[in-house]
């Protein structure tokens, strides 16, 4: 009987083939990663990119009144032109992500531009007292020289499941935007990262709004990136949480939906006077909110049941990347008000 060498060779090839590109796939979190994530509750997590902008205070004194945490992913270039509210942002807890100096499409410059990009963020933000977790493409693209820069830096490469287009236009429903996998969550089962951005002022007057459509699309409790990721649930609900680093490692996503930013240049105004003064906040715990409770007693789906209800009996795929590991949070011993 004469041996499938040809057979076996071609086998082995897309053995290789296939673990290279799950160990691409480890290192970042995509919109699959973010919407089977694993939890018993619906965890949202509302994050701003672009900024920081003069919009921001007035985003942050409205997320301080409803006690809500967010991760901003900021540009280089606007942090040094507002350093300030960057103070302000990791004073009032938020957590604070790399999004590129100047916002370029990151897979058209050459490998020395992206790792300039990339490395004069970090230390911007991190000589402002923000410790990058995360690195945010614009438009969500990149390649394989920025996971590597990403990486050097401890980054991971994170994006988002539910895109809000705020750049286009308001959404009239923000618990109807489609997922990555091209559906909206029925009713009652909302989760997922969104993306906005601080730049539009129509976006941050109209945070009342997104915060009463997400609540009643199914999200019960709003929390950083790193807290989703984790899946960390408060066993007392109120309790103030404290950021805590995470290791995950970055990756690789195809070209997501481009935006425009506006605002980026206009940063001769200074952020609005009847704002509190930036970065003279008191210093609270990081928090995540108080578990919102739907007026139905009809049980969330979790990420399993989602994914049959949208796609049939297909079978969801790992909560994280294979690889990715988050680090144990520390809690707060007593409970405080959210500030």
């Amino acid at each position: 009987m004469k041996f499938p060498w040809k057979q076996l060779r071609a086998a082995a090839l897309c053995g290789c083939m296939l673990l290279a590109a799950q160990s691409v796939s480890a290192r970042v979190v995509d919109g699959n990663n973010i919407m089977d994530q694993c939890m018993s509750e619906n965890l949202c997590a509302i994050t701003f990119d672009d900024g920081p902008s003069r919009n921001t205070p007035q985003l942050l004194d409205m997320l301080d009144q409803y006690g809500i945490p967010a991760t901003f992913f900021l540009l280089g270039k606007q942090a040094e032109l507002y350093p300030g509210i960057v103070r302000r942002i990791v004073a009032e807890g938020h957590e604070i992500g790399n999004h590129s100096y100047s916002h370029p499409n990151l897979r058209l410059l050459s490998p020395e531009r992206k790792d300039e990009e990339i490395r004069r963020t970090d230390a911007v933000l991190r000589s402002l007292g923000a410790t990058p977790l995360f690195l945010r493409p614009p438009y969500g693209a990149f390649d394989h020289y920025t996971v590597e820069t990403a990486e050097s830096l401890g980054l991971s490469v994170v994006l988002w499941s539910l895109d809000s287009r705020d750049w286009k236009s308001l959404p009239p429903d923000y618990a109807k935007l489609r997922s990555t996998r091209g559906y909206a969550y029925p009713t009652g089962s909302l989760r997922g990262i969104f993306l906005f951005h601080d730049t539009h002022k129509s976006t941050v007057d109209d945070l009342p709004r997104i915060i009463t459509d997400l609540r009643a699309g199914g999200c019960q409790r709003f929390v950083t990136v790193s807290e989703y990721l984790q899946g960390v649930l408060d066993p007392e609900p109120g309790l103030l949480m404290t950021r805590r680093p995470v290791g995950e490692e970055p990756g690789q996503m195809p070209l997501a939906a481009r935006h425009t930013v506006e605002g980026v240049e206009e940063s001769a105004e200074l952020p609005p006077a009847s704002s509190w003064p930036a970065g003279t906040g008191p210093v609270p715990l990081a928090r995540s909110s108080k578990p919102w409770q739907p007026e139905s007693n009809a049980a969330p789906l979790n990420g399993q049941a989602l994914d049959q209800h949208a796609r049939g009996n297909a079978s969801p795929q790992s909560a994280l990347p294979a690889g990715l590991s988050l680090r144990p949070s520390a809690r707060a011993a007593t409970p405080a008000p959210l500030s």
